[in-house]
């Protein structure tokens, strides 16, 4: 029994420190394009593409394209893959019938305990 009791308490304290093992306390979320303020034409496709790096394992990400004038959504994309590092390169095509501030969003769930990262730039969208 004093065996038994050895091997689940061993057995337990294993399975948390893998858990919380090189799980990350902050990433570096870097975004190619486009850069903060850009307009794109009616029809001129925007490229959101950029890099995630974490100190650690990550727990997922999310794109977010928000028409901040009409509250669309205009894209998504999400990935609950764990890794290190994440590299993304999503397309929308300016479709807009008003001139609007679209604001893109990446966010990065850093670890199980659900904590987030995140950064944020808006671009100008013009109508036809």
């Amino acid at each position: 029994m004093k065996n038994l009791k050895f091997v689940f308490i061993s057995f337990s304290i294993l399975l948390m420190s893998c858990h919380k093992h090189n799980e990350a306390t902050n990433a570096d979320i870097t975004l190619i394009e486009p850069m903060e303020g850009d307009t794109l034409l009616f029809g001129e496709e925007l490229h959101a593409e950029g890099t995630i790096v974490g100190d650690g394992e990550l727990h997922g990400y999310s794109l977010n394209m928000i028409n901040q004038t009409t509250g669309e959504t205009l894209l998504t994309k999400a990935t609950s893959d764990h890794a290190e590092t994440y590299s993304f390169h999503e397309h929308w095509v300016n479709s807009v019938t008003d001139t609007s501030n679209v604001k893109i969003i990446v966010e990065v769930e850093l670890n199980h305990d659900g904590d987030m990262t995140s950064k944020e730039i808006n671009v100008v969208c013009l109508p036809q």
